[in-house]
């Protein structure tokens, strides 16, 4: 019996022991897992802060990239604008060559002679003559449908020529001296000449006869202007006064000390300039005038741009002068004829200029006022 006791009592002792054995498993379990768990945690926590690390180098990547990305992109438009800006040029100089080129293939340029001819040349050459007047031609106007011509000459006629045909279509008879100056309205309907009867006609084209005479002038016309609404006309005499006609109604703008020569209108019809004997041009904007000194001897001619911007004047001293109307400054100065600058004319787009001289010279020039070059001599 003693033996079972103790056997048992061993077998109960062991159970206790396996209990203790189990509590400290569970124990050091539980502390594993704890401590698993805190490890999780913590390296939760570590890459937590290694992907916000990573995402702010990402970040800083980027911005940098953009940066770089932005740099380069600056460097290849600033280089690729130095190209572009050269190209351009190159290209504008070539274009500049180009017009110049189409312009005496296309354009057609007249003058008048002495021996009562009026030449005309087309692609540089002599194109065609036209015959009619008896006299030297001393003043010619193409209409603005460049449908015909007008010519004043010291025959006393006014004649007018068809471009289409090369005809004379029209003889307009009235003046009792040499007609010095014409001129053909906006509207290509009326023609108004200037003499050295002192007198100032207009006649109408459609019907071909004389509408008016206008007298005032105490010396003989020496030029004539029309304003494009058509509603007055300006006329310029050795008398040294400049007449403003609206109908009947006169205007006396003076300043001038010599003859007046040459009178053009400003497309908007809000300014006047003369030239003069006085080797003076004047802008005259009401009764108030500019004076623009600079040509050394007589103003035979003056234009103005059609932008109203600049004018260009000619004289007796050979050149041909522009100048800015805003201040009156002097632009640019052409020399080239070897003679007196008798006439200028500008392009419609007034990039080109023709001028003609006289004498020795005898040539018509065309100039390219962008260049300031010489583009061709007929």
């Amino acid at each position: 019996g003693c033996h079972m006791i103790q056997g048992h009592s061993v077998q109960l002792l062991t159970q206790a022991g396996m209990v203790n054995s189990f509590s400290n498993v569970f124990t050091q379990i539980s502390q594993q897992k704890e401590k698993l768990i805190q490890r999780g945690n913590y390296l939760n926590e570590q890459i937590g802060k290694l992907v916000s690390f990573q995402l702010a180098q990402l970040e800083d990547f980027q911005k940098r990239a953009d940066r770089l990305s932005a740099n380069i992109s600056k460097t290849i438009y600033d280089q690729a604008f130095k190209e572009l800006s050269k190209l351009e040029q190159s290209q504008s100089k070539d274009l500049d060559q180009l017009e110049d080129l189409l312009l005496q293939l296309n354009s057609l340029v007249l003058s008048s002679g002495s021996g009562g001819k009026i030449v005309t040349w087309k692609g540089g050459k002599k194109f065609k003559t036209i015959e009619g007047h008896e006299k030297a031609v001393r003043s010619i106007a193409v209409s603005n449908s460049k449908q015909f011509i007008v010519s004043g000459s010291e025959d006393r006629t006014v004649r007018v020529w068809n471009l289409n045909t090369w005809q004379q279509s029209l003889v307009l008879k009235g003046h009792t001296d040499k007609v010095n100056s014409v001129v053909i309205s906006s509207g290509n309907d009326f023609v108004v000449s200037g003499s050295n009867d002192k007198t100032i006609r207009v006649w109408n084209l459609n019907a071909g006869v004389q509408t008016q005479v206008l007298e005032g002038h105490t010396g003989p016309v020496n030029a004539v202007a029309i304003s494009r609404g058509g509603n007055f006309i300006a006329s310029g005499s050795r008398d040294k006064t400049i007449k403003v006609w609206n109908g009947q109604q006169t205007q006396n703008l003076e300043g001038h000390n010599e003859s007046v020569t040459c009178l053009a209108i400003s497309n908007s019809d809000s300014f006047l300039v003369s030239g003069s004997c006085d080797k003076t041009v004047r802008i005259w904007t009401g009764q108030q005038n500019k004076v623009l000194r600079g040509h050394s001897e007589t103003v035979n001619s003056v234009v103005i741009s059609s932008n109203e911007q600049f004018i260009v004047s000619a004289g007796d001293d050979k050149t041909i002068k522009a100048w800015r109307v805003a201040t009156g400054q002097r632009i640019l100065t052409l020399n080239g004829h070897s003679e007196k600058v008798l006439s200028v004319s500008l392009s419609s787009d007034s990039q080109y200029l023709v001028s003609s001289s006289t004498y020795r010279d005898y040539s018509v020039r065309i100039w390219n006022l962008k260049t300031a070059k010489e583009v061709s001599t007929l």
